[in-house]
């Protein structure tokens, strides 16, 4: 989590991760927290989130879902490219977070 130790609603993070208990676990993003954090209350910074998860194989979250918290299948990073991808896709989110003061 991005924020302030301590500092209540001043976390920010994009990801809540659930261990499925043989099931293999989900990745839910959580849009609908976003929405009310900035800079993800901009539509636009929420939607990048959205196209840079689903260049993910096998993630296809449709945009009807980006006031939402949909998941998807932690299954689908056991590959590198996956895990290669939702790590970039984090640097990302933490850059848009750290410059979101000086926009």
């Amino acid at each position: 989590m991005l924020g302030e130790a301590g500092a209540p609603g001043r976390g920010i993070w994009p990801l809540t991760l659930y261990p499925g208990g043989g099931r293999g676990g989900t990745a839910e993003v959580v849009f609908q927290y976003l929405a009310a954090r900035d800079p993800f209350t901009d539509r636009d910074l929420r939607l990048e989130l959205l196209k840079r998860l689903n260049e993910i194989e096998g993630v296809e979250i449709p945009e009807g879902k980006l006031e939402l918290r949909p998941n998807f299948r932690l299954a689908l990073l056991e590959t590198d490219h996956n895990r290669e991808l939702l790590g970039e896709t984090l640097a990302w989110f933490r850059d848009r977070w750290e410059k979101r003061d000086t926009a």
